[in-house]
């Protein structure tokens, strides 16, 4: 009995030495949105994040994310960065920025 539960505590420590050694480069992910109908009619969603996993996109730069809400394209697409990140790519409207040196 002694050695199955030198064996079990064994176990115990290699699952956790290889939880440790996961690189979250390899991970994928994301966390949920909140969206909130405003009085107006407009929408506000609160933050989100989303990554892709190094094993699940092989080549991320440059790649180009659509979206769908209830499963219907929409018009808004994202990007994915060089470590699986997603972000999305705003238009400036404003054409000259001043630098603004004191």
């Amino acid at each position: 009995m002694n050695y199955v539960g030198q064996l079990a505590g064994q176990v115990l420590v290699t699952v956790k030495e290889l939880y440790k050694g996961i690189n979250q480069a390899t991970l994928s992910g994301c966390i949920d949105v909140v969206v909130v109908r405003q009085r107006d009619g407009t929408y506000q969603c609160s933050p989100f994040h989303v990554r892709f996993g190094k094993l699940g996109v092989l080549r991320s730069k440059e790649k180009v994310i659509d979206i769908e809400v209830k499963g219907e394209p929409v018009e808004l697409h994202m990007k994915l960065g060089d470590n699986g990140e997603a972000f999305f790519v705003q238009e400036s409207e404003q054409q000259n920025v001043r630098n603004s040196q004191p």
